[in-house]
């Protein structure tokens, strides 16, 4: 990481100042230099000698060596002559009855008891030094403190493990940091490896004492998104790059009078303009699923070109034009990408976070071809205009199982395991137990989300065994049934003890969620658990890397679906039968379970090492 020279802030000079008065240090950090972490009596002297030697060079940088000799006196280290400390008016003050005394009588008091406090006495000498050491401070302050800028280093004013963390995500300057904040929301953190939602309040509050240089946090960084009214927040619609219920087309590409409009008395549909025969379409998809999130975006992204990029209405585009925006997708501009994860009511929102892989290309147009299909349908549209697009020449993408190997799921369980050890917490127990129990259940995402404790099963065979399984309400709404291996068993138990409900898995509320929220009975929605899987991973995978690039890069890759390829691979390279795992993981076809059969590829790579190992062709 590029270090650069902590610079002297306000607070620094602050704590420095602390100090000089004779206050003490632990308090002062935490008033004053909180954003790098509670302080103890070890980081509060330590930090002061640092930032003396810097100020006594600065002092002398300036021409003041006086100064700079100044700052290496220790009021407290001169003696009182008594062999014990005389306290200070103040502190004799403290130890009287409040408001017995007046201010005269206290100081006559005090020195028929410690005598007169003349020049050369030692907590007059003391006192002396104090001011003299807050008039140089004081100096100081003036000549070599400034605020944070945009541009600055982030370890110009971080702690190095602050700053190291941060940049582990690109994050190298101020400007930077802020711009993360503003983008991500409340729960900027979650993909920073080893910064907490503490650490993170400390770096909001830090960053709010410098809006005057660094700018201000919008209230969605402050709380979280269920706490705000985003409504509200969210700009006023427009025409741009914007979300698409901020959108508002001019009039003239509406899609009022699109030019492949059928006719009116025929349609179907109530809508007067492509918005609203797009609304029609996602009304047909259940709000807030993953299929309707899909098709939003793709139906998002589609209109967006149409009337920015391509200046015609949605239902005035011809074949040529859903060309030119096949050939868009696999390329958009820089105006239309933007940072992943940006809320939707943010100005930094753009449709696409960067170029578009084929497989995700063919998904797009699939999407959109089936829009303008149903608005054939119904009579919205005159034809198709995706039916005039050939299929790309291409030949088709190498096929990926996107799974884990054994060595690299050894090495996710190897690094959760030593993070329990480490620093054991409620969410990493959480973290433990989505993994094992998705691995060994192959649920997906959606069905992790909606599980409920009343799903599990506990059953006796036909031979006299008790077996546990759990129900699964998987795609189209149909159920199946999921045997569970006796560590998914023990996996459940531990979450459960750790969340205070009952090992005894069917003695707790049935509508307890399986995988629940942090310190409640309330279930997780299926992006939070798609955020806390990513972020492990993130956080395993920098793990992982100094030892292995190689399994680093598809550690960080993973996500919840890579845990159900990676439970069809692991149980077909066990023996489990396909039909067996076809059924666990709720396949509709046969062949879709067959990609994970790999148990013949050893034999075949050893059949043929055997035959051209050494190079010449064995003899029958």
């Amino acid at each position: 990481m590029s270090t650069e020279t902590l610079r002297l802030s306000h607070a620094h000079m602050a704590y420095v100042r602390c100090w000089a008065e004779g206050l003490e240090l632990v308090p002062a950090w935490n008033r004053y230099l909180y954003v790098n972490g509670a302080g103890d009596a070890r980081r509060a002297r330590g930090e002061l000698r640092r930032l003396l030697d810097e100020l006594r060079a600065l002092a002398r940088a300036h021409g003041r060596p006086e100064i700079a000799a100044l700052l290496r006196r220790d009021p407290e280290a001169i003696p009182d002559g008594t062999g014990s400390r005389i306290p200070t008016l103040e502190e004799f003050a403290a130890d009287q009855p409040a408001d017995y005394y007046s201010e005269a009588e206290l100081i006559a008091l005090h020195q028929e008891r410690y005598g007169s406090a003349d020049a050369r006495s030692a907590a007059r000498r003391r006192q002396r030094l104090r001011e003299r050491l807050v008039q140089a401070v004081q100096w100081l302050t003036s000549v070599g403190a400034r605020a944070p800028s945009p541009d600055d280093a982030a370890s110009a004013w971080l702690d190095e493990r602050v700053a190291r963390r941060l940049e582990a995500v690109g994050i190298l300057t101020l400007r930077d940091l802020v711009f993360w904040i503003r983008t991500k929301g409340f729960h900027w953190y979650r993909h920073i490896p080893k910064v907490g939602p503490e650490g993170a309040s400390r770096l909001v509050r830090w960053i709010r004492e410098h809006e005057d240089s660094l700018g201000a946090l919008p209230s969605p960084a402050l709380a979280p998104l269920s706490q705000i009214d985003t409504v509200a927040l969210t700009p006023p619609p427009r025409v741009g790059i914007v979300p698409l219920e901020r959108f508002r087309p001019p009039a003239e590409r509406d899609g009022s009078r699109g030019t492949n409009r059928a006719s009116p008395d025929r349609c179907k549909v109530a809508a007067s303009n492509d918005y609203e025969a797009i609304q029609a379409w996602l009304r047909l998809r259940v709000e807030g699923t993953h299929t309707w999130r899909a098709y939003r975006k793709e139906a998002e992204r589609f209109l967006l070109w149409a009337v920015i990029h391509r200046r015609k209405p949605l239902s005035s585009l011809d074949g040529d034009d859903c060309v030119s925006y096949r050939d868009f997708l696999a390329s958009p501009g820089p105006e239309w990408t933007g940072p992943r994860n940006a809320r939707r009511w943010s100005e930094a929102w753009r449709p696409f976070e960067g170029a578009l892989s084929v497989r995700s290309q063919s998904t797009a147009m699939t999407i959109v071809r089936s829009l303008c299909e149903w608005l054939v349908r119904r009579h919205y549209l005159d034809s198709n205009p995706w039916d005039d697009v050939p299929a790309r020449p291409d030949a088709p993408s190498m096929p990926q199982l996107r799974a884990l190997s054994r060595k690299q799921w050894q090495l996710v369980q190897e690094w959760i395991h030593e993070e329990l050890v480490a620093a054991p917490s409620p969410a990493l127990h959480r973290l433990k137990f989505i993994l094992d129990f998705a691995y060994m259940t192959g649920m997906r995402l959606a069905e992790l989300a909606s599980a409920e404790l009343g799903w599990l099963r506990h059953e006796q065979l036909d031979d006299g065994e008790w077996v546990w399984s759990i129900m699964v309400l998987g795609k189209r709404k149909k159920w199946r049934e999921v045997p569970l291996p006796d560590p998914a068993v023990e996996a459940l138990r531990a979450y459960l003890r750790s969340r205070g409900l009952d090992p005894d898995l069917l003695a707790n509320d049935p509508k307890a969620p399986l995988v629940a929220r942090l310190g409640e009975e309330s279930p997780l929605s299926a992006a939070r658990i798609y955020e806390i899987l990513a972020a492990g991973f993130e956080r395993c995978a920098n793990h992982v890397l100094a030892t292995d690039g190689r399994a680093a890069e598809q550690i960080r890759a993973a996500s919840t679906h890579w845990l159900r390829h990676t439970y069809g691979s692991h149980s077909a390279a066990r023996g489990v039968p396909q039909d067996v795992l076809q059924a666990n993981l709720g396949h509709e076809s046969l062949a879709t379970t067959s990609i994970y059969v790999r148990a013949e590829k050893a034999r075949r790579h050893r059949a043929v090492r055997d035959a051209f190992g050494d190079g010449e062709p064995r003899p029958d």
